[in-house]
């Protein structure tokens, strides 16, 4: 949760946002973002960065998925043990991840909730 003094230095930064927008310095609306996440990072800490982790492995471990399937394609006949023990592999992955994400958030809703 944040406190009066993060609150009020978030608001200030969305302020000069606002402001950059109106004078049309995208510019400095990227600088005030790349600022803004910085914060973000830094309240949020290791578990933030484990939860960033996380997600990056569960798009890996969909991109290798996807690419199973579009080396094998639609055709059954070509489906050998291998690409089936290897996709189960490979769900079983994504789930244990999806799972660990989603004890992860309800951590963070409990705590800056």
């Amino acid at each position: 949760m944040l406190n009066h003094a993060d609150y009020a230095c978030v608001d200030n930064y969305l302020d000069l946002f606002l402001y950059a927008g109106e004078l049309h310095d995208k510019k400095w609306q990227d600088e005030i973002k790349a600022k803004l996440a910085e914060l973000q990072r830094s309240r949020l800490g290791p578990a933030g960065q484990k939860e960033k982790n996380l997600k990056q492995q569960y798009r890996k471990v969909n991109r290798r998925i996807l690419e199973l399937y579009r080396l094998h394609g639609c055709d059954v006949r070509k489906v050998s043990d291998q690409f089936t023990k290897e996709l189960f592999r490979l769900k079983q992955k994504r789930l244990d991840l999806g799972r660990k994400i989603d004890q992860l958030n309800c951590r963070n809703q409990q705590i800056f909730g």
